[in-house]
């Protein structure tokens, strides 16, 4: 059998378990978290503007963790939305998680499994709390992110698990690894007319218009298709890469506190060994921790996940932009992400839709695409006492059967190289279809930029 057709065999298998459990999961989710929501809710009135303590934000959320003193809301934190205009492509919301949650269970669950995919609870915020928290916090938060304060219209917050700690499971350092992973692959698709974007991965590509821009003092050398390959010695070396220039994507809480990067996204592979030295109790030490982290890469299902999901983008903006346009000038609605069918992995087209149905359909795998290739992924990494050379499984966990279901809220793995660890994928939030346009552009000023550099011999 060809590589094609057992590619095609797997995702015909993939798309038909996605089907047929997708929209029933999403219902039976919904139905056993009212309950707990209803628990964390009336804690959560409990608790003081005080009791949250800023720990990191993107564009558009911000996240708190919990100090206070309730047992009950203890590894925990709190996701607030900002007002960001650009980053929210100008929508503003009392509620943005229903869609958000329900996008995320019923779209992105069946994608990447309850393994790194943990269920949110909405709980009620007042005005009030919000403008406490916004003042409280003002000086923790980086200054160039402090110009979007918190958006005090929003009537609801997002409790979820914090993924910076294993919850006292083990003693020593729990070590949060924080990856902006990018996207993972060059595209293919026959629309594509740049010929720098089938040769130069898009973050490689970005780096040097933000350079430019003003946005970035440097040029990260790191490759994400790399990190994607799975193969131990390129993921050494994007880890690596990372080290070196981390910039927003590469970020190391300890017990919950961020310690590396510097504030200005700068720091370096020796400057992480002078951190985690401080830490005896670490198998191996800061290489030992480094080296635990590429093994757990290398042999979890996750990257793979992640880029079914970013290959979602089977036709490239070029493709997607006008039958968009299209959909518009007939005065057709795009359904909101989290209403329409659940969406599965499938052979690439190679022609591009013709009616109403596929094209919306189109379009809607490009903004899954975009939620995919903007993720996160949240590390935590605590030596557990078993030895360094100890592993449960050598084998790689490709064919890790996808589970949705709400038993097992979180998936801790012991005795992984010295180490227990647990994984989760954030951010997992749905795009505007308002942004269609900018990506567009920013795609098009992006691959033109670079060629302009290349052509010119002042590539960074």
């Amino acid at each position: 059998m060809s590589t094609s057709d057992s590619q095609g065999q797997f995702l015909v298998k993939f798309g038909a378990t996605a089907a047929a459990f997708g929209v029933l999961l999403y219902l039976r989710v919904k139905k056993t978290l009212s309950s707990k929501e209803n628990c964390l809710a009336t804690q959560f009135q409990l608790t003081k503007p005080a009791d949250w303590k800023y720990i990191a934000e993107g564009a558009l959320n911000l996240t708190l963790k919990y100090v206070g003193e309730d047992s009950a809301l203890k590894g925990y934190v709190l996701r607030l939305r900002k007002n960001n205009p650009k980053a929210s492509g100008g929508k503003r919301s009392a509620d943005p998680w229903t869609e958000s949650t329900a996008y995320g269970e019923k779209i992105m669950l069946p994608l990447l499994g309850r393994r790194y995919v943990q269920p949110s609870h909405k709980v009620p915020v007042t005005e009030s709390f919000i403008k406490a928290v916004d003042a409280s916090i003002l000086n923790s938060r980086p200054v160039k992110r402090r110009k979007y304060p918190l958006d005090d219209r929003l009537r609801y917050g997002l409790l979820m698990v914090d993924n910076t700690c294993l919850n006292g499971i083990h003693k020593g350092p729990a070590m949060c690894v924080e990856l902006k992973v990018k996207c993972g692959f060059i595209p293919t698709s026959p629309w594509v007319s740049h010929d720098v974007k089938k040769r130069v991965d898009r973050f490689q590509m970005h780096q040097q218009l933000k350079v430019k821009e003003g946005k970035l003092d440097s040029v990260s050398k790191y490759s994400p298709p790399a990190l994607f390959s799975r193969e131990p010695k390129k993921v050494q070396c994007a880890i690596d890469d990372l080290l070196e220039t981390p910039q927003n994507n590469f970020r190391l809480f300890v017990d919950g506190k961020m310690m590396f990067p510097d504030s200005k996204g700068h720091g370096s592979k020796e400057q992480l060994k002078r951190i985690l030295s401080e830490y005896p109790e670490i198998p191996g030490g800061a290489d030992g921790f480094i080296n635990a982290l590429i093994n757990l890469l290398v042999y979890e299902p996750l990257l793979d996940r992640i880029r079914t999901a970013q290959e979602f983008d089977e036709a490239d903006i070029e493709a997607v932009w006008p039958v968009y346009q299209e959909i518009a000038r007939r005065g057709e609605k795009i359904l909101p992400l989290a209403e329409g069918d659940t969406l599965y992995p499938r052979k690439p087209h190679r022609t591009l839709p013709k009616t109403p149905e596929e094209q919306h359909e189109l379009v809607r795998r490009f903004l899954v695409s975009c939620t995919a290739k903007d993720c996160s992924v949240m590390i935590v990494i605590q030596p557990d006492g078993s030895p360094s050379n100890s592993r449960k499984t050598r084998e790689k966990l490709t064919d890790l059967p996808i589970k949705v279901g709400k038993d097992v809220p979180r998936t801790v793995v012991s005795e992984f190289d010295g180490f227990s660890y647990s994984v989760a994928i954030v951010d997992l939030d749905p795009k505007p279809l308002e942004k269609m346009e900018h990506y567009y552009k920013l795609d098009k000023e992006i691959a033109e930029y670079y060629s302009k550099l290349e052509s010119t011999k002042s590539l960074r």
